[in-house]
């Protein structure tokens, strides 16, 4: 549990400006970008009025992140009004920008609600663990992730193995504070732990180079991220050396809570 709550606190160094220090001795390569953009959001989240809830972000990942450098993030009031407010929240690594994201939040209203149903999947206590042998589980094992996270992949005998599109249950195992910013920010980190996978469906084993361009998410309704989470994803395009992924995320009671929607770098390893 401290661990995740670590990876998303940021030090407030003044009243728009935060810092998340470095990791030293880290086996990571780069940072992973999911860990960037939930920093980000809680950067954002404390620069907004009481009473506004975060309702949709999107981000560019502008270089990759150094996981042993400090990141500072500075936050930029864009709107404010009645309803609405927007933060724009720039992370920069030794002065060179890392990540841009920009944050909407609203006051929330009456409305008309509906809702699109919950996809057929098999529950998560059918289902093993993420596991060496599983398609992509490199990629996952790379990724320096609290240990309390857990990934249930759905088999594509289930889905189709035809088909650019994959399921996952997500949950973390620990009880977590009722604090609903922790909850948004742990959902903006999960949501990207597994959106390559989609993208990749149909060509595991191709030897490629990829990384993340952008990341959007638009939070629908509330959630808790210790309690499962179905991740249902598709690749609707992939060309000209990129993939594009969209995902809806619905909770046990299959209330859809999240739609994630991501474009990845993804060429063949002989065309860099």
């Amino acid at each position: 549990m401290v661990r995740l709550i670590d990876t998303l606190t940021v030090e407030r160094v003044d009243a728009a400006m935060f810092r998340r220090r470095g990791n030293p001795g880290t086996e990571m390569a780069r940072t992973f970008g999911g860990e960037l953009a939930a920093q980000a959001v809680a950067a954002a989240v404390q620069c907004v009025p009481d009473g506004f809830a975060l309702h949709s972000i999107h981000n560019y990942f502008v270089r990759r992140g150094n996981p042993e450098a400090d990141i500072e993030f500075d936050v930029v009031t864009v709107r404010d009004s009645r309803s609405f407010a927007l933060r724009r929240v720039v992370g920069r690594q030794e002065g060179l920008e890392t990540i841009a994201l920009d944050a909407s939040f609203h006051t929330g209203a009456r409305g008309v609600e509906h809702t699109l149903p919950c996809p057929p999947a098999p529950r998560p206590e059918r289902l093993a663990d993420y596991q060496p042998g599983d398609p992509g589980y490199e990629w996952f094992a790379a990724i320096d992730f609290d240990p309390c996270w857990s990934v249930r992949r759905v088999p594509d005998t289930f889905l189709g193995a035809d088909q650019p599109r994959q399921q996952m249950w997500i949950r973390y195992g620990a009880p977590m504070p009722e604090d609903p910013t922790l909850h948004v920010c742990a959902l903006t980190y999960a949501a990207d732990i597994t959106m390559l996978g989609a993208a990749m469906a149909l060509y595991w084993g191709t030897p490629v180079q990829t990384v993340a361009l952008d990341f959007g998410i638009r939070f629908l309704r509330p959630c808790r991220v210790d309690e499962w989470l179905l991740f249902d994803q598709v690749s609707p395009s992939a060309a000209d050396g990129r993939a594009f992924v969209e995902g809806k995320v619905y909770d046990r009671g299959g209330r859809l809570v999240a739609s994630v929607s991501q474009e990845r770098m993804l060429r063949l390893a002989d065309a860099a």
